[in-house]
């Protein structure tokens, strides 16, 4: 297909079309990532666009599509390596359909997340993916009475009807303490956020009713419910695991709990699995680097954060309609050293 030369002063879809011997509707698919152009019109508009620096109006186009191509992404911790595999999950999706995100860390404040949440709808954005608290449903149902769309992911609150991506941590957390009772431990603890999350509180019923099935009951002294701070959580962890009652092995809520739990085992001289059994909620690579390797509840982080765009997507082509259904992933139980028993 032969090429007109166009200079690259105030250049417009109109001028790509014409160099690139196609039509401006055929530009405007390519940049959205519609598959409908075929391949040797899509290379001829991409070589145009490489050759002269075009950049499309996004703001010309928003007002005419009512379409802005960005998707708010909140979450909680930036620092935390499930949250950073949902984001590059989440991007990578985004990216494959022309859509940029917009990435906001509340760092487990409400204050924070409402104000992240009243920015993008001011902003015009098109979707918002929440990892929610649970104490701004309000605003995020009048985002998606304003057409807005909204998926929860990893958390999720009852009060919203719209998709949501999360993982079975019922099911995940009964799996981990049931590995621990078939090791022998019978005085087993839990250690989660006293924030009152929903996925921590389904990880902690799990915990209890693997107990309960299995004849066992969960001491009250033995479930830590800790702040959010890594050396809070080391402080409470120590104060607790210090004295000589203290449980045989222990299911850590997620990897931040974890890496504090394993420094505050390590200045009390305390040994995996000889003096405490560990299970940590969360695999990360390093586990696998520690002496012993951890065993750990992995997640499909990357998996939930394109799965999440996905469902924003079919909202926004109007392919997807309330009641939703939650798309539940499972945990997969990676069994290491950590948690074996050890035999005399």
């Amino acid at each position: 297909m032969r090429q007109k030369k166009i200079g690259k002063e105030h250049i417009t879809i109109q001028d790509v079309a014409r160099a690139a011997g196609t039509s401006p509707s055929s530009v405007s698919r390519v940049l959205t990532g519609n598959a409908n152009v075929s391949d040797e019109k899509r290379q001829a508009i991409l070589d145009v666009i490489a050759k002269t620096s075009y950049r499309p109006n996004l703001l010309a186009r928003s007002l005419k599509t009512r379409s802005t191509q960005f998707i708010g992404l909140i979450i909680n911790d930036i620092l935390n390596p499930f949250y950073g595999a949902i984001v590059r999950g989440a991007e990578d999706r985004a990216s494959e359909s022309g859509y940029a995100l917009i990435l906001s860390n509340t760092n487990e404040q409400a204050d924070l997340e409402l104000a992240d949440i009243r920015l993008l709808r001011d902003k015009s954005i098109d979707g918002i993916i929440v990892a929610p608290s649970g104490a701004n449903s309000e605003i995020l149902q009048q985002c998606m009475d304003d057409g807005i769309a909204v998926v929860q992911i990893d958390r999720h609150s009852e009060d919203l009807n719209c998709p949501t991506v999360i993982l079975d941590n019922y099911a995940a957390a009964y799996a981990a303490t049931k590995h621990l009772i078939d090791q022998g431990f019978q005085r087993i603890g839990f250690i989660g956020y006293a924030l009152g999350q929903k996925s921590m509180v389904d990880r902690d019923r799990g915990y209890r009713a693997a107990l309960k099935d299995a004849g066992l009951e969960a001491n009250r002294a033995d479930v830590v419910l800790v702040d959010f701070t890594v050396e809070s959580i080391q402080s409470q962890i120590s104060d607790r695991f210090s004295s000589q009652d203290r449980p045989q092995a222990v299911l850590a809520g997620n990897n931040r709990i974890t890496i504090a739990l394993l420094s505050a085992l390590r200045d009390l001289s305390l040994k995996i699995p000889k003096d405490i059994a560990v299970v940590a909620f969360d695999d990360l690579p390093i586990f696998t680097l520690l002496a012993p390797p951890l065993t750990a509840v992995a997640q499909p982080a990357y998996e939930m954060g394109r799965v999440a765009v996905e469902l924003l997507l079919a909202q926004l082509s109007g392919k997807a309609q309330p009641p939703y259904e939650p798309v539940v992933f499972p945990g997969e139980l990676v069994v290491r050293a950590s948690s074996q028993r050890l035999t005399v």
